[in-house]
């Protein structure tokens, strides 16, 4: 497939996509309820098509820098989430997973706010003794 092609195929979609948004807009506006239900699939499916082109252009285009941040942060995640807590109230109204994963955020949010701070004040104080 050439460049022209491929340039027409997304005018064709871009086209497509703006007229069912117009029906479904009209259809909405006139109180059909139908228009909602097709305009969120619509959306879903945009949404979808342009993640799996973002993601396989991201995939195409990491370097050895790129995997290496990215593993860095699979690490990190993983050491937060051996280090969180599980424990539930029943009031809360969540599962022990759904738990985990929360402390594992704020561990790793709070492990990545000192790294930052940190990096910080090296620079700083090495910028100072120069």
């Amino acid at each position: 497939m050439n460049h022209n092609s491929t340039g027409l195929l997304g005018r064709i979609a871009q086209y497509a996509t703006a007229l069912l948004g117009i029906v479904f807009f009209i259809m909405i506006y006139s109180g059909n309820d139908t228009g909602v239900d097709g305009g969120l699939w619509i959306t879903y499916i945009a949404m979808g098509l342009s993640l799996a082109i973002v993601l396989v252009f991201a995939v195409l285009g990491l370097n050895k820098k790129s995997i290496i941040g990215i593993g860095g942060f699979l690490l990190l995640f993983a050491i937060s989430y051996a280090m969180a807590d599980g424990s539930v109230k029943p009031e809360w109204g969540i599962t022990e997973q759904a738990s985990k994963l929360i402390g594992a955020g704020l561990i790793m949010l709070t492990i990545a706010m000192v790294g930052a701070v940190g990096a910080i004040l090296v620079g700083e104080v090495t910028r100072m003794l120069k």
